[in-house]
C-alpha cells in the first residue's frame, strides 16, 4: 500500500517536528556544565545566574566556619593559579580538606561561588603512600 504525497509530506513534517523538539528543545535540563575555577575566574559573565558545577583544589589557610552555626564555611577554590571565593552554607564532607579537590555545585553571586552541593577528595586517604619498611605486594 502506497502511501500518497500528501500523507507522505504530513509524515515529514511530524518527524521533522519531532528531531526539531529534540535538538533545540530544552532536553538538556538537569544537566549542569562543569568546569574548573580558572574558567569562572576568567569569565564571570558566562556563569553569571545559573548553576553550573566548578572544580578546583581547596586553598590552604582559607577555610572558614561561622562560630556557633553547623556548616556555614568561607574558602576560596583554586586552579592554574586562578582563585574562587565559596561560600557553601551546610556540612562539609569527611573528606573535605585544606588542599584537597572539591567540586561544587552553585551559582556565581557578585563574584562568589554560592554552593548548594559539595563532593570533596582528600588525595591523601586514596594514594598509597611508599613505606620502605612495609614488604612488597605479591603479584
Amino acid at each position: 500500500m502506497a502511501l500518497s504525497t500528501t500523507t507522505q509530506f504530513a509524515l515529514a513534517a511530524v518527524v521533522a517536528g519531532a528531531v526539531g523538539f529534540l535538538v533545540w528543545g530544552d532536553a538538556g535540563e538537569g544537566v549542569l556544565e562543569y568546569v574548573y575555577a580558572d574558567e569562572v575566574v576568567e569569565a564571570p559573565e558566562r556563569f553569571t545566574a545559573r548553576e553550573f558545577q566548578v572544580h578546583g583544589l581547596v586553598v590552604e589557610g582559607t577555610v572558614r566556619q561561622k562560630k556557633g552555626g553547623a556548616g556555614d564555611y568561607t574558602f576560596e577554590i583554586e586552579y592554574e593559579g586562578q582563585r574562587l571565593p565559596v561560600h557553601y552554607a551546610d556540612m562539609v564532607p569527611d573528606t573535605f580538606a585544606e588542599g584537597g579537590e572539591v567540586v561544587l555545585t552553585g551559582r556565581l553571586i557578585d563574584g562568589r561561588i554560592e554552593a548548594t552541593e559539595m563532593s570533596a577528595k582528600c588525595p591523601s586517604k586514596y594514594e598509597e603512600q611508599d613505606d620502605p619498611t612495609r614488604a612488597p605486594k605479591r603479584t
